[in-house]
């Protein structure tokens, strides 16, 4: 799989051709990229992003990997998954608000699960709140529900949403 996805998927507004989708790995050093990320991502009412600490100790685990995207040179999404046991796990990915529908998010859903089958894994897991539009993006890459946690997430006025759990085999 290349560094580079020319090809955003067909809902998503086309990429300038000047302008290309770079992928490479991360450490501790990129941390405060991964964090402006996460907070542009995430809205504070589901308590879905992590803080730094938590960031560092999940980043200090043995088989954890952090990846980066650049777009058009400009850090804007990431993913941070784990390897164990022959399975991976998405455990967070985010695309900077200002860069959604360009095809970031596939293409590092892409290198994971490229990555995955390079390293012989024999599936990869996540988990999602079940409002969550990204489902459809994880639904469309071959990802399968298999679970589901009730009334896991809370929001607004103390509603209530499920986690969904998706597996990919590979």
């Amino acid at each position: 799989m290349s560094d580079v996805n020319p090809y955003p998927d067909s809902n998503e507004a086309p990429l300038d051709p000047t302008t290309a989708i770079k992928l490479e790995y991360g450490s501790f050093d990129e941390l405060k990229v991964v964090m402006r990320i996460m907070q542009a991502s995430f809205s504070s009412l589901y308590g879905e992003s992590w803080n730094e600490h938590q960031c560092r100790s999940m980043l200090s685990l043995p088989g954890t990997q952090l990846l980066i995207a650049n777009y058009d040179l400009e850090p804007c999404g990431f993913a941070i998954s784990r390897s164990a046991a022959g399975e991976e796990e998405l455990l967070m990915i985010a695309v900077d608000p200002k860069y959604q529908n360009k095809g970031i998010g596939i293409a590092l859903l892409e290198r994971l699960i490229a990555n995955a089958i390079k390293n012989d894994v024999t599936a990869v897991f996540l988990e999602v709140r079940s409002n969550n539009p990204a489902q459809h993006l994880y639904e469309r890459l071959g990802f399968q529900k298999i679970g589901l946690r009730r009334a896991y997430y809370s929001g607004d006025n103390k509603e209530k949403y499920d986690a969904i759990t998706y597996k990919k085999s590979l």
